[in-house]
């Protein structure tokens, strides 16, 4: 039995036959797993981290998401960075520009490891703060363990896919994460949209990858970037919005 087979059968050891007749969910995980990552998904279970895998959630550029469950019935979402087909060097230029990580060297595992421990960094600095984010629960390699965001391994919708019913409020709310995120966390998303917010009813922000800290010096071009977006999605829900230098004034005005 090859490696693969063994881990897999130890993932799913309860869900098996769910698993089997999901195939485009198997043909998924083959991509996703190469034996490194087999490794670091059985080393999670036998640290507790989670107990049963259920299968595919959503596929990114990047990363794939699964659902697990841990053995108190926790649903976890493991994002899994895929080391075959991520864009590593583009990646790279990202992480150099960030403080923390300007000395990666340029080395398709070293920057792939590095990029999800940004994440989970970045994760821990935006709870910490209390922006609402996903809990981050565990890291390792190219794989990170955090708090599912839904309920019974269905997760809530997407901002981009179901507009929130009161987008003044949803809009209010986003703007105080984005300023408790700079000042608390002294953080930047980087890559904030509709398509990273999630509504629970209330806004999550999720996906960390891009963040950076405050002493990046494109922060402020990323931070302008963040709201360009998020007013600019809002606006087209007829939200009366200030004017985008008028926001970034602010937040950095009140982090001082």
């Amino acid at each position: 039995m090859s490696d693969f087979e063994d881990i897999l059968r130890n993932l799913e050891r309860r869900k098996r036959e769910r698993l089997e007749k999901d195939s485009d969910t198997y043909k998924i995980m083959e991509r996703v797993f190469d034996q490194s990552t087999l490794f670091v998904l059985n080393d999670m279970i036998n640290r507790g981290i989670f107990d049963v895998f259920y299968g595919a959630v959503s596929t990114g550029k990047e990363a794939n998401i699964f659902c697990a469950i841990d053995k108190l019935g926790n649903y976890v979402a493991v994002k899994i960075y895929r080391i075959a087909t991520s864009d590593f060097k583009s990646m790279h230029r990202y992480l150099a520009s960030d403080p923390r990580f300007s000395r990666v060297p340029k080395d398709q595992r070293r920057v792939i490891f590095s990029w999800a421990s940004r994440e989970f960094k970045n994760l821990q600095r935006a709870h910490e703060a209390g922006v609402p984010v996903p809990k981050p629960i565990d890291q390792q390699k190219n794989v990170i363990a955090m708090e599912f965001i839904g309920e019974n391994g269905v997760p809530y919708p997407r901002m981009k896919d179901l507009p929130p019913k009161d987008p003044k409020k949803a809009f209010e709310i986003l703007l105080d994460c984005v300023k408790l995120l700079y000042k608390e966390a002294g953080l930047v998303h980087s890559d904030l949209s509709e398509y990273n917010v999630m509504l629970a009813p209330d806004p999550v922000i999720i996906d960390f990858s891009m963040g950076t800290e405050t002493g990046n010096p494109m922060s402020m071009e990323l931070l302008q970037r963040d709201m360009d977006n998020i007013v600019r999605y809002f606006r087209k829900l007829k939200v009366k919005t200030p004017e985008v230098a008028e926001i970034v004034k602010d937040i950095v005005s009140e982090s001082d």
